[in-house]
């Protein structure tokens, strides 16, 4: 499945999940910070952090956390 490390700067993405070896602490603070599945986010920039917009907040990620939050692109049915 993709991560956010796999996109473009501008693309709107749906969280899916996250990957299995990414720490419990770590997890719990991206599902404080609303990275819960099925939330809608904005991809920002990718360098030199992943920046995202979640709800009414910017988020900057390091790389390997940016690399284990799965993503896709919304449908569009």
């Amino acid at each position: 499945m993709p991560t956010l490390r796999d996109f473009a700067p501008g693309t709107q993405l749906v969280v899916c999940g996250f990957a299995t070896d990414l720490a419990p602490d770590v997890r719990g603070h991206l599902s404080a910070w609303g990275l819960t599945p099925g939330t809608p986010i904005l991809l920002l920039a990718q360098y030199p952090v992943t920046r995202i917009t979640v709800e009414h907040t910017e988020l900057a990620l390091e790389d390997v956390t940016a690399r284990a939050v799965l993503v896709e692109e919304p449908s569009r049915t």
